[in-house]
């Protein structure tokens, strides 16, 4: 190791760059760059391992700032999309999006002046290594963990426990009357994290990881026991210490874990279960109502006939806009009225990764044709993000063939209420998408 050369640097570099960028293994949907691609950015951090603090360093470090952003969408993205996951599984995978935030800037602030939010080194460093592996590698492995396994009660109190106990034990931390010390707070966390823990692992079917509960076991008791004996003024392991033994098996077990579990499903359109009752709501409470109109194109069977199985088909909106699973489809038959439709509205994200998915489920309530005109039309279930009804017909008008879409929609999720006039933009884009399918069929 050259001199000068800071050990506590080198481990949060390979913690934030290795560990947890490796670790994305378990999201299928995260962009094959940030796995493969990021190994510029490890060396470079390894390298600020060995220079001093300065704005220079934390230039150098900055791109840390990046990688936590399109973590933390990713993670809003499938915390949008798996709307009827188990909430335990799901506030895993939450957790572990949003901790390579707090990593990413104490990694930057530490390399500028060597302290982070008034802790000096090297608390201030592994707080790089805490949040890159406990609050992120490890609660990412447990989500991908707990989506093989049938449910279990001990199991999901024990992640509601840990996920309460892990921004409840950085709280805590943060608020110390003295950097070096706990606080009873910060111990109680603690201790409440590693039993947390404890209990998540027991719950297990025996054999599940055998290996990196060994490992991971002892490195969150030895975690605990330190906050409470350093509270206590008790003599314990040293910090070097610590990071050697406390923080190898945490790593280690941790990054054997992810090994052993299978990634995460991908993020899609839900499937058209029947389970949701339809709630429409009523126009008259309606945000929005609309009456749409749209010229086709000229009139001609052929045309109509093409037109008319793109809308009974509900192929109406492009792939750009909304994917869909549909029972008839699934069936392999026309649709009918009952029939229910797994939908999913894509909103753009971060440039180079997946659209936002809002998932919804519809019923089928209008299939119908005739020799000059056809319509379909849906209304919601309760799993939707905007209560109403759709309907679209197309029909002859003299020479011309016209499209109408009469509709009315009540938002009924919070996010959608606070970014009203951005989802109502999408809303009429999306109308004029599925406009131009139309005239695309009918040409």
């Amino acid at each position: 190791m050259p001199a000068g050369t800071d050990p506590f640097a080198l481990v949060a570099a390979l913690c934030l760059w290795g560990a947890l960028v490796w670790a994305q293994r378990l999201e299928p949907d995260c962009p094959a760059w940030i796995r493969r691609r990021t190994w510029p950015l490890l060396l470079a951090s390894l390298w600020l391992a060995t220079t001093g603090p300065g704005p220079l360093a934390a230039w150098v470090a900055a791109p840390a700032g990046l990688l936590a952003a399109y973590l933390l969408a990713l993670g809003l993205r499938r915390f949008l999309a798996e709307d009827t996951v188990a909430p335990p599984p799901r506030l895993l995978a939450a957790l572990a999006a949003t901790g390579p935030s707090v990593a990413a800037a104490a990694w930057v602030w530490s390399r500028h002046d060597r302290s982070f939010a008034g802790f000096p080194d090297p608390l201030a460093t592994l707080t790089t290594v805490h949040f890159s592996v406990t609050f992120g590698v490890l609660p990412l492995a447990m989500a991908a963990i707990e989506r093989g396994l049938a449910p279990s009660r001990l199991r999901s109190a024990a992640i509601l426990a840990y996920v309460a106990a892990a921004p409840a034990t950085a709280l805590a931390f943060a608020l110390r009357a003295s950097p070096m010390t706990p606080g009873a707070a910060e111990v109680a966390c603690a201790v409440g994290l590693a039993a947390a823990f404890l209990a998540w692992a027991a719950g297990l079917p025996r054999g599940a990881a055998p290996l990196a509960l060994a490992l991971l076991l002892p490195g969150i008791l030895l975690g605990a026991g330190y906050s409470a004996a350093t509270f206590m003024g008790w003599s314990y392991l040293t910090i070097p210490e610590m990071a050697v033994v406390h923080g190898s098996l945490n790593l280690a077990g941790s990054l054997l874990l992810v090994a052993r579990a299978a990634p995460l499903p991908q993020v899609g359109a839900p499937a058209p279960d029947a389970s949701s009752p339809v709630d429409a709501g009523d126009p008259a409470t309606a945000r929005f109502v609309d009456r749409h109109r749209a010229d086709l194109g000229p009139w001609s069977p052929e045309a109509f006939a093409r037109v008319r199985a793109t809308l009974l088909g509900y192929r109406f909106y492009p792939a750009t806009v909304l994917v869909r699973r549909a029972a008839f489809e699934e069936a392999g038959r026309p649709a009918r009225v009952g029939d229910r439709i797994g939908l999913g509205l894509l909103l753009p994200g971060l440039p180079g990764l997946p659209d936002f998915l809002l998932p919804a489920v519809v019923e089928v309530m209008a299939a119908d044709s005739a020799s000059e005109s056809a319509r379909f039309g849906y209304r919601t279930t309760r799993r939707h993000y905007g209560r109403g009804e759709w309907v679209a017909e197309v029909r002859r008008s003299g020479d011309r063939l016209e499209l109408a879409v009469d509709c009315h929609v009540r938002p009924t999720r919070g996010f959608v209420w606070l970014g009203l006039p951005l989802y109502r933009r999408f809303q009429l884009a999306a109308f004029r998408a599925g406009a131009d399918t139309l005239r695309r069929a009918a040409a």
